[in-house]
């Protein structure tokens, strides 16, 4: 009998050990097609609804925005264990809702798009049990990192990456929305390069 609390305890480190992390990334800048059109919010809250009705009990969602650093706004972030009570349905449906919500709020587009400190920032993305990062973005970089307009011509590049993000899988759903095929294909193969420096597995969503 001495030993049941012990195996209990092991199936439970083990069960917690494997639990995987979604991190919703949504970029409030100006640039992103999702605060101005509510075609594009549509289909962004259906792809990020249909990713977090994969996940299993016990498994994490969390929200989070971006896009200027000095934004107060961009440090509220909701998370959700996935539960029996707070199912994937659930969650799928509050998020979606939001997203949703985006372009008809006012006031709510940022003045600079800063996707790689927000990368390189932020904490929880629990790569070690091969979580995903969802970011609902266009990829247009705009801070004091690098000049939007540059990039997008292919003239600046991005920074070598200041993070490990090894185990994750980086999408971004929304990469070049909007811009002419040529630039579309400058953004994606450098955020294919800096995702590869950074160890995650990169998925670029063009819709």
């Amino acid at each position: 009998m001495k030993y049941i609390p012990i195996i209990l305890f092991t199936v439970f480190t083990t069960l917690s050990a494997q639990a995987k992390t979604l991190t919703i990334g949504i970029d409030l800048s100006g640039s992103n097609p999702l605060l101005s059109h509510s075609n594009f919010a549509h289909i962004a809250s259906q792809y990020v609804a249909a990713e977090i009705n994969k996940l299993k009990s016990g498994d994490i969602v969390q929200v989070k925005t971006f896009g200027s650093r000095a934004e107060a706004l961009n440090l509220l972030n909701p998370t959700f264990e996935i539960s029996r009570r707070m199912n994937t349905k659930k969650v799928a449906g509050a998020v979606s809702k939001y997203i949703q919500s985006l372009p008809e709020q006012k006031d709510i587009d940022q003045s600079s798009t800063n996707l790689l400190a927000w990368l390189e920032f932020t904490s929880g993305f629990n790569c070690a049990d091969n979580s995903h990062i969802l970011v609902i973005t266009d990829a247009i970089e705009s801070s004091s990192y690098v000049n939007g307009n540059l990039f997008v011509q292919g003239k600046q590049k991005l920074p070598k990456p200041d993070v490990d993000l090894s185990g994750c899988a980086l999408t971004f759903y929304g990469l070049g929305a909007g811009w002419q095929v040529q630039h579309v294909r400058t953004i994606r193969n450098e955020w294919t390069r800096w995702a590869e420096q950074a160890g995650a597995t990169f998925t670029a969503i063009i819709p």
